[in-house]
């Protein structure tokens, strides 16, 4: 057991289930304080909200594992890709969907395109994100097994549970705050790592140098070019396309903060890629990767070797807030999607708020049980389960979300079949393997992409109502005149 960084894990934990004890009352009081905090979040918090819940693990230990593993240009791909994210965001869709005035991005899909649309996405929604929990509970289980001196399997259920407890008593109010404390400590802690390792190295050109004579493939192309672009491709659309990301606007107190927290939280994304590219070469300089059972490793071991102990506990504690930061998230949008989506849209629409948001509680506990069973024994590098995530909600949700905002000739019929159709190519390719690792959206997305288009075009058009949705989203058409309209 390592006793300082044991202590401070232990430290924040317990702070951060303080933090999700006291806004426990406030967030069950309703369900919009629940999942979205009462819309009242502004752009400072908002932007570490946001960045926190697309810094997870797979942007610290996955990137580094991964660049130590498969190189530098792989780390490359995944650094352009994520920090692509919020730009892209930005103009696709953080104040058009803000402005819709919905809660969960299912409740978005049955605004524009209907109830079967919205159950589709829902269904979508918990695969997508209880897989996505697995990575990250993969990733405590590496961290509490070395810190604390327990098997992993004890590590992921132990850590599961802690950072379970905080997101379902708190709702997206604590989620937000403990956002706010565990993106700043990511910060900061990557920034002090990264200059011990420049001083202890002589500076930035002869770190690469190390790298390189200590491991000779850090610079190699090791994957086809397929595994390139699809893993840029899953990240550069996976703040559109994530719902733990996706609620962070609808937390937003109107569109102009929704869009200001994406630009400032992509500035804050970027400083953790240029953190991570000299982690990944310090790791790399140790030349010990390849006796690891577990590559993704290297990010504690870096820690290890650079840092005294209560640096390294500190800094220890800022992995662990990047994993809490997105598990929280992911656990709140599945909860969502069950409870507000599903219960209270189809099966009791009289339930009450504190009953919707008592089941919402019950899902985030069966989410995280389901992710902890898996992660017993992950199926891939982090990293690379990240990709196939992200890889699965573009296929699914890309481009009919994005077209459902810029075209109004979009239509129910069309947004089925690109869903279904992207999710089911997604998952042909991931279990024939036909083609090179994490390339699935390079064909599956460009297949939903089609199929939205001609079927909304071989089909009826949507509503003269609908199609003004469209209007109210890009600020054309108020709300109010909306709803004349409508009655």
């Amino acid at each position: 057991m390592q006793i300082m960084e044991t202590v401070i894990l232990g430290v924040y934990l317990v702070l951060m289930t303080i933090i999700g004890i006291y806004f426990t009352r406030r967030a069950h009081s309703s369900e919009s304080d629940y999942w979205t905090a009462g819309k009242s979040i502004n752009t400072y918090v908002g932007a570490f909200a946001l960045f926190a819940a697309l810094a997870s693990s797979s942007s610290l230990m996955g990137a580094v594992g991964s660049g130590v593993a498969l190189g530098i240009p792989f780390l490359f791909a995944y650094g352009f890709g994520a920090v692509a994210i919020l730009p892209f965001t930005l103009f696709l869709v953080s104040g058009q969907i803000r402005r819709s005035g919905v809660n969960t991005l299912p409740e978005f899909f049955k605004q524009r395109y209907g109830n079967a649309v919205q159950i589709v996405a829902v269904f979508i929604v918990v695969i997508g994100m209880t897989f996505y929990m697995v990575p990250q509970l993969t990733a405590s289980g590496l961290i509490g097994s070395y810190v604390l001196g327990i098997d992993y399997t004890t590590a992921v259920i132990v850590l599961g549970i802690g950072f379970t407890v905080y997101a379902a008593l708190g709702g997206m109010w604590a989620i937000t705050y403990t956002d706010l404390i565990q993106g700043a400590v990511m910060l900061i802690g990557m920034l002090v790592l990264s200059l011990i390792i420049l001083v202890q190295h002589d500076g930035f050109s002869s770190l690469i140098q190390d790298a390189l004579a200590t491991t000779p493939t850090f610079g190699d192309i090791t994957q086809p070019w397929m595994s390139y672009f699809g893993l840029f491709l899953a990240f550069l659309w996976f703040g559109i396309v994530s719902p733990s990301a996706v609620m962070r606007n609808f937390a937003s107190k109107d569109a102009k903060t929704a869009r200001r927290s994406a630009m400032w939280a992509c500035l804050l994304y970027l400083l953790i890629f240029v953190f991570g590219l000299i982690v990944a070469a310090g790791g790399a300089s140790l030349g010990i990767a390849d006796t690891l059972d577990n590559q993704d490793m290297i990010f504690v071991l870096v820690i290890e070797s650079y840092m005294s102990p209560l640096l390294a506990g500190i800094m220890l504690a800022g992995l662990l807030a990047a994993i809490m930061s997105s598990a929280d998230a992911m656990l709140l949008a599945i909860s969502a999607g069950v409870a507000r989506d599903i219960y209270k849209e189809y099966m009791n629409k009289e339930a009450s708020e504190k009953t919707v948001t008592k089941i919402g509680f019950a899902v985030m506990i069966i989410a995280s049980i389901i992710g902890i069973i898996i992660a017993i024994n992950p199926p891939q590098l982090i990293a690379i389960m990240v990709g196939w995530v992200g890889g699965f909600l573009l296929s699914a949700f890309g481009f009919p979300l994005v077209l459902g905002i810029w075209w109004n000739r979009a239509n129910k019929a069309g947004a089925l079949a690109g869903m279904i159709g992207g999710a089911i190519m997604f998952l042909i390719i991931v279990i024939t393997e036909p083609f090179a690792l994490v390339s699935e959206p390079v064909i599956a997305a460009p297949v939903s992409l089609v199929l939205t288009v001609v079927v909304s075009l071989l089909t009826d058009p949507p509503s003269a109502e609908t199609q003004k949705q469209v209007g109210r989203y890009h600020g054309e058409i108020d709300a109010e005149e909306l709803d004349t309209t409508a009655s």
